[in-house]
């Protein structure tokens, strides 16, 4: 696989899906691809996700909180 070049410094990692999650994220590749006239792939879609929960604080909050929830309950 090609590194894009829009990505400068970049880390090679690893992502387990299951087999209906990656199935799912190909569809949306395939509609996206459709929609902006590019190829888009299931390694774009998952930096763009990413990139939105971060860059959307309200979100990144929300995710934490659920993320810890499990924590708090305990010590309760």
């Amino acid at each position: 696989m090609s590194r894009p070049s829009s990505l400068k410094n970049s880390v090679v990692i690893s992502i387990r899906f299951e087999k209906d999650e990656y199935e799912k994220i190909q569809d949306i590749a395939h509609l996206e691809s459709m929609n902006t006239g590019h190829n888009v792939t299931a390694s774009e879609l998952i930096r763009n996700a990413v990139t939105f929960v971060y860059s959307d604080n309200e979100r990144l909050r929300e995710s934490f909180r659920r993320s810890r929830e499990h924590v708090t309950k305990r010590y309760s």
